[in-house]
Formats: C-alpha cells, structure tokens, sequence
C-alpha cells in the first residue's frame, strides 16, 4: 500500500488571504519556515478538505496540484483536406 503524497501548507497568503497547498516535490515550494505539513494523502481533495478545516482560503499550487492532478489530452486531430463526391 503507497503512502501517498505529502502536502504543505503555506503559512503566510497572498494578497487576497489564500494560503497554497503544495505537494512535496513542487518546484515552487517555499522555504520551510513558510510550511505547514498537513499530511500523506492520495487525493488532491482529501488533501484540500483537511487544509480547509484549519484554513477558510486555501488554493492548491497551479504547478504541483492542479497542473499533475488534470488529465492531458495527448490525441492529434486531423484536418479532412478533400470534402465527399456527394457534395462535388
């Protein structure tokens, strides 16, 4: 059984009073005296629901959070460049 993912917790905010939640590997994350470790979980929203329940405003981190947890649509589209004999 995996431990999941560790999540930190900004202490200060940012203009608008969001703290951001970071996992541990996130490029952005700031120095550790700015950090709350709020725990192992598997899910980006188990990990926002305990950050919410000491913190009203809190954000996840676009670089680790959200940008990780969104699925990528790798699919090429390709263009039809001749129309049907029916409409010729």
């Amino acid at each position: 059984m995996s431990k999941g993912n560790y999540y930190y917790l900004t202490v200060s905010t940012d203009q608008d009073s969001y703290h951001y939640l970071h996992r541990k590997s996130c490029r952005r994350l700031p120095a550790k005296e700015d950090l709350m470790f709020i725990g192992a979980f598997h899910t980006l929203n188990q990990a926002l629901s305990v950050a919410r329940l000491n913190f009203k405003k809190v954000k996840p981190c676009i670089k680790c959070c959200i940008h990780y947890s969104e699925p990528v649509n790798h699919e090429k589209v390709r263009p039809v460049h001749h129309l049907p004999k029916e409409f010729l």
